[in-house]
């Protein structure tokens, strides 16, 4: 992991991305990249040009100044840390996706906003839409989570991922905080029937062998989640197993995206309160 890119809107919440981002980068010797983005303030239509200008200069100014000192803050926690800043002009969305598509960053740490967690991760906000967009990791940090050492991450599926470049990240991450892989698997006992149930169980168990093998070095375990909910249960789990970042791999119309849809439509609120790690299909 060579460069990070910490989007930033210099709120709290963006604060604890930036946070996590330099406990990252001092484990990899990684850059981390500030970005703010700069949309336009004024409706040129409504104000006279000279006007406008000024005050764009005058935002311009200010967001560079808070961009330094939230650099020097980064900087005094993360001695010998490198840092860089950018101001870019644009819409939010398109100017980090674009940004991020010419650094080449290998991840994207983003805060999450307001009551923030993997249903609010995949159906809205900023982050939400460069999930949705974006070929880069993204690890989602919600606007509640304290800092601390991952020492547990769940990485959950259903489709028994062998493609190293969809687990790197997540190994990467494993073995920078020497964390405990919980790979698990959800199996709706509504939809599904008991031999779906057992052939998954053997999946699972085949699937952690050769995760073994590829990542010899890295902790594994595995579980079979057979419940009705999949957000109330993967919650459960990870409060019993004191989990500190959910890795998933994000596909269109995928299955993750299906059970989101539902839980939407059964009024289901989960709300996390740990890091998510978005990782698209390539």
């Amino acid at each position: 992991m060579k460069k990070i890119l910490v989007p930033t809107d210099f709120s709290d919440n963006a604060m604890k991305a930036v946070t996590y981002a330099g406990k990252i980068a001092q484990r990899t010797g990684a850059v981390i990249y500030l970005l703010h983005v700069l949309e336009s303030v004024i409706d040129r239509i409504l104000e006279p040009f000279f006007l406008h200008e000024k005050l764009q200069d005058e935002v311009t100014k200010a967001r560079l100044t808070e961009l330094k000192s939230l650099k020097d803050r980064l900087a005094d926690a993360n001695p010998n840390l490198a840092i860089e800043t950018e101001l870019a002009k644009g819409t939010v969305t398109t100017s980090i996706l674009d940004y991020a598509e010419n650094l080449q960053a290998d991840i994207i740490i983003m805060g999450t906003q307001g009551a923030s967690g993997l249903k609010e991760v995949f159906l809205g906000s900023v982050t939400g839409s460069i999930i949705g967009r974006t070929k880069i990791s993204i690890l989602a940090v919600p606007s509640e989570y304290l800092m601390e050492k991952p020492d547990a991450i769940v990485f959950a599926t259903n489709r028994y991922e062998e493609d190293s470049k969809m687990l790197e990240k997540i190994f990467e991450l494993a073995s920078l905080f020497n964390a405990v892989i919980h790979v698990v698997v959800f199996v709706d006992m509504n939809a599904s029937t008991t031999n779906y149930y057992i052939y998954n169980h053997k999946q699972l168990n085949e699937y952690i062998g050769f995760l073994k093998k590829m990542y010899p070095d890295v902790h594994l375990t595995g579980e079979l989640l057979w419940d009705k909910k999949f957000e109330e249960t993967i919650e459960d789990y990870n409060i019993k197993n004191e989990v500190d970042i959910v890795a998933m791999i994000t596909y269109p119309k995928s299955f993750w995206e299906n059970l989101m849809k539902k839980s939407v439509t059964k009024k289901m609120a989960f709300h996390s309160k740990i890091p998510v790690l978005a990782i698209p299909a390539k």
